[in-house]
């Protein structure tokens, strides 16, 4: 059965006075100010999982958002961590093309923040290699398949820079979980588009993941986004990108109108 895109209510926010801000991959200059909130990426709390990977978000401060300035995407998780000093394994956006191959996992867009040599590892771009049936057996892989080396097609291949970023952002305090982490990835449509079949007229599924102590190419471990176990099924967990209509981002500049719900052809 085809996994039915159920769009989510969105809230929009506009985000100001950063502090902690670290550039984890890279160092970009137009980061979105304006962010589209997707409720169904929620998260409870768990305690049992090191909190650097834990997911949480609630209706008052959700857990998981995305933007669009017309020459990147973005998405931007929040970890029940105050702070992010240390590499703690791999943090995944997952995303599940509607119309394009098997329910599940398509692409993934995976930091791997166990490894600081973003030559060789850093921000990468994933494909499925394991699609459930439960999150916990689930598992990506680097699209260029070397686990030690950025190839061409992987992002900011063979030396490129501009591809992706990664930065985190701590100190962001909430009503229900104290102070969390904001961990924000930003990707190239000029990249998508080259070296991918991810594409502006398509419409995505989104989810979390995360992975303790190892590298992204491991099965899912820690935490699943959208209330998600690792033990539950790969249909849940997923959250809707809202329809294009829904959503209008305003930035310092003026009015942004974008699309982000697509259209794939087989």
């Amino acid at each position: 059965m085809r996994l039915l895109t159920v769009l989510s209510a969105t809230i929009l926010i506009s985000v100001t006075g950063f502090s902690g801000v670290i550039d984890q991959v890279g160092t970009y200059a137009n980061w979105a100010t304006t962010w589209a909130a997707i409720s169904s990426g929620n998260d409870a709390s768990n305690a049992e999982v090191d909190q650097t990977l834990d997911f949480v978000g609630d209706a008052v401060n959700p857990g998981l958002y995305y933007a669009n300035n017309g020459s990147y995407v973005f998405f931007r998780m929040r970890v029940n961590a105050d702070t992010f000093s240390t590499a703690s394994g791999a943090h995944i956006l997952l995303i599940d093309v509607a119309g394009y191959g098997t329910n599940g996992i398509d692409y993934a867009f995976a930091w791997d923040s166990k490894s600081n040599d973003n030559t060789k590892h850093g921000l990468e771009m994933a494909v499925r290699a394991k699609n459930g049936p439960t999150w916990g057996v689930s598992q990506v892989d680097d699209m260029d398949h070397d686990a030690g080396k950025k190839l061409v097609n992987d992002i900011n291949g063979t030396g490129r820079t501009t591809d992706g970023y990664v930065r985190t952002t701590d100190g962001q305090s909430t009503t229900a979980f104290g102070n969390t982490t904001f961990i924000d990835f930003a990707v190239s449509w000029s990249y998508l588009a080259t070296y991918t079949d991810l594409r502006s007229n398509q419409t995505w599924n989104v989810g979390l993941a995360s992975i303790a102590n190892a590298t992204d190419h491991n099965a899912f471990n820690a935490d699943i986004g959208g209330n998600a176990n690792l033990s539950d099924s790969i249909v849940t967990g997923w959250a809707a990108i809202p329809e294009p209509a829904s959503i209008m981002l305003v930035s310092v500049v003026g009015a942004l109108g974008f699309f982000i719900r697509r259209r794939f052809l087989d």
